[in-house]
């Protein structure tokens, strides 16, 4: 039986990371995964044969197989549709590197998978299998467009990937072959547009009520989101035009670190790595012989995703945006301001209004969100610094019966942010995967060490 024309139009919040973005800034989200060259069960495919768990699991993500397709003038949101050519192989890439397979040239590498935009014209993710590695051990890198995943808790095709045990499981195959259903035409999708014009223009009744709702958000939240987003932010050294250019380091600090400091002074984990970064930020300034800001304003991403929505595609993201302090300060009073900072956020709810505020977005015409997506990506508005912080499992995971080792955690770079922290733990570890355009930031190695030199002291320190 021939099926009808498919298509699932994107949310508001989703449509916006497509608008935001520029040739210069892709919003994709980069995770680096290190795993142990061989299996650990009899006849295992090990990490090298992840082409083959994609294809026997990836009926469980159908976004996967799916393509944008943009409206014509933006009349309504871009929609989801089967890409009727979809290839598996186009979506996973093999690299071998040259003897001797050093951490440098991988490192060259994967800077240069993650600068390499996406495809639009297909499933707007990729994987690349890199081996040749020292020590035999296998990297992946995993890339999915900000549209498809919300980077702090939805579902991302690894989640599926990856099992809890060396043995893993093999799905219930699909009743039936996958087959792509046919795309509406652009004037199937415009149509029901000019529809709505014409039951506004006869003067019938419409959806409006959405508004109505502004009357819950948290009003002291609305107040300090709104002050926060107005003031101009300061003006720091890596905030300029980028370029296609990137970089990137890691850092690796155990887990226990951030919770001695927790229990010694009563904050979050949140918190002791929020200091860590501040005292990083403080100490690079004074190195690079900057002017050291009093304050940088830091963009925090929280999900707001109910646990019924738990699984459901798409972006279910808000955030926090507030200063965090980096002046001369002792690593303990800096902990305390930021306990104080963010204790006050949670009250006054700021992540709640401004998720609430996005949610106004779905009644806002399309063609007004692309121009706000232009607006926010501009150097007065928003963040200096962007600083996502996951919370991974702490048990050691597997695929194709090889442990999954480490993973490195890179955020896409914002326009004119030349600087983005990122940080996910994974089996007792934290690990901080710092992302740079190396024309902006040309000693992002400089800021590594004071991060490393910021987390050993405080490791001290709670350790006193």
């Amino acid at each position: 039986m021939e099926q009808g024309p498919y298509h699932e139009p994107l949310t508001a919040r989703d449509a916006w990371f497509l608008y935001a973005e520029r040739p210069e800034a892709p919003l994709d989200l980069g995770t680096v995964y290190v795993f142990e060259g061989g299996s650990r069960v009899p006849g295992g495919r090990g990490a090298l044969g992840i082409e083959e768990t994609v294809a026997e699991r990836i009926h469980l993500v159908p976004r996967y197989r799916q393509r944008i397709h943009r409206v014509p003038f933006n009349l309504a949101h871009p929609v989801w549709v089967d890409d009727l050519h979809f290839d598996l192989g186009a979506h996973i890439r093999r690299e071998v590197l040259p003897p001797p397979g050093e951490g440098a040239q991988l490192r060259r590498l994967v800077a240069r998978i993650l600068a390499r935009p996406l495809d639009k014209r297909r499933p707007l993710w990729e994987m690349t299998l890199i081996s040749g590695l020292h020590g035999g051990r296998v990297v992946l890198v995993n890339r999915a467009h900000h549209a498809m995943v919300d980077g702090v808790s939805s579902l991302d095709i690894l989640t599926l990937l990856l099992d809890t045990t060396p043995e893993g499981y093999r799905p219930e195959p699909p009743a039936t072959p996958w087959t792509p259903r046919p795309e509406p035409s652009n004037w199937q999708l415009i149509r029901p547009m000019l529809w709505n014009v014409r039951t506004r223009a006869r003067g019938e009744r419409t959806r409006a009520p959405a508004v109505w709702g502004t009357r819950r958000l948290p009003l002291s939240g609305m107040v300090k989101l709104g002050g926060t987003m107005v003031r101009p932010r300061p003006d720091l050294f890596f905030n300029r035009k980028l370029s296609p250019q990137r970089t990137g380091r890691g850092l690796k600090v155990p887990l226990s670190a951030f919770k001695a400091l927790k229990d010694r002074y009563g904050c979050t984990v949140n918190d002791a790595v929020l200091a860590v970064v501040a005292e990083a930020l403080h100490r690079w300034f004074r190195q690079r012989g900057e002017d050291v800001p009093a304050k940088v304003r830091v963009f925090c991403p929280v999900s707001v995703r109910a646990e019924s929505a738990h699984g459901r595609p798409g972006n279910q993201i808000s955030g926090m945006v507030f200063e965090l302090p980096t002046s001369d300060l002792s690593i303990e009073e800096r902990l305390k301001r930021i306990n104080v900072t963010t204790g006050d956020l949670k009250r006054t709810r700021q992540a709640v209004a401004a998720d609430q505020l996005a949610g106004l977005a779905e009644w806002a015409p399309p063609s007004l969100l692309v121009l706000a997506g232009r607006v926010m990506s501009t150097p007065q508005a928003g963040a200096n610094i962007n600083v996502t912080n996951v919370p991974g499992p702490q048990f050691p995971l597997y695929s194709g019966g090889a442990q999954l080792l480490e993973v490195w955690p890179f955020a896409p770079l914002y326009p004119s942010m030349g600087l983005g922290v990122a940080i996910v733990s994974y089996n007792r570890d934290a690990y901080f995967g710092l992302s740079a355009d190396p024309s902006v930031v040309p000693d992002v190695e400089e800021f590594t060490l004071r991060l490393r030199q910021a987390a050993a002291d405080c490791t001290a320190l709670a350790a006193t």
